[in-house]
């Protein structure tokens, strides 16, 4: 009694917690799971703790033995007699997983407790398409206990246990055993999942797995109402097939986990037994009806939209047929219904090709929810291993499809808008151009500029893919693309050999592919428009835009005329801007070495050393000096002194990466910034840096070369320093005690306080 009590609140405390999570509609996945399995005639329960008592979590199907019954005549008292046991085969190797007959399906399962105390355990069979399962328990003397009713061809609240899968508790005192008989029906495949639970690990697994569900649903609940409300307001039907694809692939994905007979039609069994097939047929028409739409079939292949239209009819023409069939038969029928409308998608993408960007979406989206679920099959057949990706994987690759698809609607929303801005670009091209030039002049970012010129660009065309090439000494390179970019097969360093590229080069004006002379291009298959903007500055190529689209464009020679005209802004801005690097870049570095001169690496340093003294942080100095450079000059010359000045900044550069920042602080001597180095790190580098400088001569061009060495001072900041030129006296002073000390060695400033 105590142990049914205990049973039954565990049972209430799991409705409570499995409805308060799912509450926002629980609707979804096909999950295609095999559990682990163990050899044994005997599945022999043992916990963890210890030998002798119940293990749960533990697959059993492994341990299952079936028989099947074709005439289903005979009855438990039939098959429970010893003399039927014989009969009964491993279902592992039946061949009977994944059958779908009209047989009447005995199952045996022997458990066994070995522990000395009595354990309530809850057995799930986690099929909820089966119609028809009758659990018989008996003991090791065949002596029967108690029998339990359920399946879909029952109501659903006839069941002992509120789960969307079949839950049997059973009880198991000491010692003992029980042998356990299912009486199976089904009209789907069947498959038989079976694990043993503990009550609270059963409810905590739910609670987790609720979590999940409800986050799945919220967004497929999402994606849908957001398409409702652009089919409401774009009155596109692409849109209103897309949110009917959605609701009827949750809905079928809810009836095969079972929360459909669960939560929307508990009180309808008769329905439940055709719930899938319709289901799935219903997934497939909206799938075809979107796909046809969505990637424009009619218009780029009406064969095969010819095709599509007389599948469309067929499957609508299926539904209502579908009542009077026997569960069974419709459930083969869909099956075959769903291969056929993979084959018929897989046509439209064919006819339509790349045609439009828009493919590149519905490719993707199929494909990841494809991805997921092999991997859930691979899974399921233990070619890979069952973990949590793996378990949710079709989850997984269906929300991305969702997501995907959503994102390939908006995109074609964002080209319906472009369309409609077309009819209006002639009255505000010139508008437009004139806010880019004012936007173009206040920016000296040159990667910038490039990037905002091809978008802008690229909207006031209408033409979604592009791409900018600049003049780099004999050829162009490759700066900013958009859409696709820049397709296979142009070779930039043969760029003028290109009849459209040559023509554009050398008259230097706007072309488009369609005019005399570049008509021979060779274009991206399916591309219909194809633009060239020559960059000009005082007549001279600077870079070439192109722009590019799979739809049919015209351009106005008025249009043509801004367009170049706002191409000669463009040259002019990056003109500008390469000045202004280059001014920037002059007033950084030194002219000789190319590290930074004194004044830039100051200002770098002072910056670092307010944020090491902000976050606590370590920061150490390290100044050099050339050891005997006057002499250097005076026997070898002063080309040879910058050569050798030259050498020692590029290696001081090479060791002092990643973090440390050089510059030149005066003729032969220079100054390593160490941002979160500390003293003792710093000094081992100096060391290194000693060592390698003198064991480096300076190769002359005479074939002779300069052996010479460097002198270092390490200083590390503290709590009493008070600025950067602080920390360089001491550093100076430690460089001026190394000289002192004989030179080519390094001498650290003695501080007290260092941070950490």
């Amino acid at each position: 009694m105590k142990a049914t009590l205990t049973a039954s609140s565990a049972a209430s405390k799991f409705r409570k917690g499995r409805i308060g999570l799912l509450v926002f509609g629980l609707v979804i996945v096909a999950l295609l799971m095999l559990p682990c399995s163990r050899t044994a005639d005997s599945a022999r329960l043992e916990e963890t703790a210890g030998p002798g008592s119940l293990r749960t979590n533990t697959d059993l199907q492994d341990e299952l033995k079936i028989w099947e019954d074709n005439d289903g005549q005979l009855t438990i008292k039939d098959v429970a007699s010893p003399a039927m046991d014989s009969l009964f085969i491993p279902y592992k190797t039946s061949g009977l997983s994944g059958s779908i007959k009209g047989s009447t399906y005995w199952v045996k399962l022997d458990l066994f407790n070995a522990s000395s105390r009595t354990r309530e355990l809850l057995l799930e069979l986690s099929k909820p398409h089966l119609s028809r399962v009758t659990l018989y328990q008996f003991d090791y003397e065949r002596h029967f206990l108690r029998q339990t009713r359920t399946g879909r061809s029952l109501p659903f609240n006839e069941r002992t246990f509120n789960h969307r899968n079949f839950i049997f508790n059973l009880s198991f005192p000491p010692e003992s055993g029980q042998r356990l008989y299912f009486q199976i029906q089904t009209d789907s495949y069947l498959q038989l999942p079976m694990k043993l639970w503990e009550t609270q690990s059963f409810i905590e697994r739910e609670q987790r797995s609720g979590l999940l569900f409800g986050m799945y649903y919220g967004i497929m609940f999402a994606m849908a109402l957001y398409n409702s409300f652009l089919f409401v307001s774009i009155r596109d039907r692409v849109y209103l097939y897309y949110v009917l694809f959605i609701v009827s692939f949750a809905v079928m994905q809810a009836v095969w986990d079972g929360f459909a007979y669960q939560y929307l039609w508990p009180e309808h069994p008769a329905w439940e037994l055709k719930s899938n097939p319709v289901l799935i047929v219903l997934t497939c028409l909206f799938t075809c009806a979107f796909s046809r739409t969505f990637l424009s079939v009619p218009k780029y292949s009406p064969r095969v939209n010819k095709l599509m239209c007389a599948f469309i009819a067929g499957l609508v023409l299926t539904l209502p047929g579908m009542i009077f069939m026997p569960p069974g038969l419709c459930t083969k029928l869909a099956v075959y219904l769903a291969s056929a409308s993979i084959l018929v998608c897989l046509s439209a993408v064919a006819a339509v090709r790349f045609r439009m960007r828009s493919v590149f979406f519905y490719i993707a989206s199929w494909l990841v929810l494809f991805a997921g679920s092999t991997l859930n099959i691979l899974a399921a057949y233990k070619l890979l291993p069952l973990n949590f990706l793996s378990l949710y994987s079709v989850r997984f690759g269906s929300v991305a499809e969702t997501l995907l698809l959503s994102v390939a609607l908006a995109d074609r929303f964002n080209l319906i808008k472009q369309e409609k801005l077309l009819e209006e670009k002639q009255g505000i091209l010139l508008k437009n151009l004139h806010e880019m030039t004012k936007k173009l002049t206040s920016t000296h970012d040159l990667d910038k500029l490039l990037h905002y010129t091809l978008i802008s660009l690229s909207k006031v065309t209408a033409c979604e893919n592009g791409f900018i090439l600049l003049k780099n000494g004999e050829g162009y390179v490759l700066n900013a693309s958009v859409g696709s970019g820049l397709w296979e097969g142009l070779h930039l360093t043969e760029l003028e050999t290109e009849p459209f590229f040559g023509v554009l080069i050398r008259e230097k004006r706007l072309l488009l592919h369609s005019d005399p002379g570049a008509a021979s291009f060779r274009l991206i298959p399916g591309t219909k428009t194809c633009i060239g903007i020559p960059i000009l500055y005082r007549d001279r190529v600077l870079g070439l835009v192109v722009l590019y689209s799979y739809f049919s464009k015209s351009f106005a020679e008025s249009e043509r005329v801004i367009l170049r005209d706002f191409a000669g802004q463009i040259g002019i801005s990056i003109e500008n801007a390469r000045l202004f690097s280059e001014i920037n870049r002059m007033a950084s570095t030194d002219g000789l070495t190319g590290v930074y001169n004194r004044s830039y690496f100051m200002s770098l340093a002072n910056r670092h050393l307010s944020q090491c003294w902000s976050m606590d942080k370590p920061l150490s100095l390290i100044m050099v000096d050339i050891d005997h450079f006057k002499s250097i000059n005076d026997r070898h010359g002063h080309f040879a002194g910058d050569k050798v000045i030259q050498e020692t900044a590029k290696r001081l550069a090479e060791l002092a990466q990643p973090r440390g920042i050089i510059g030149r602080y005066g003729g032969e001597e220079f100054v390593i910034l160490l941002p979160g180095i500390p003293p003792k790190q710093a000094y081992r580098l100096a060391e290194i840096m000693r060592k390698s400088i003198s064991a480096s001569p300076v190769p002359l061009e005479d074939s002779n070369s300069i052996r010479y060495t460097i002198s270092l001072g390490v200083a590390a900041a503290s709590p009493d320093t008070s600025g950067i030129t602080m920390l360089i006296d001491q550093a100076d002073q430690a460089l001026y005690k190394a000289k002192n000390n004989g030179r080519n060695c390094v001498k650290e400033y003695e501080t007290t306080g260092h941070f950490a």
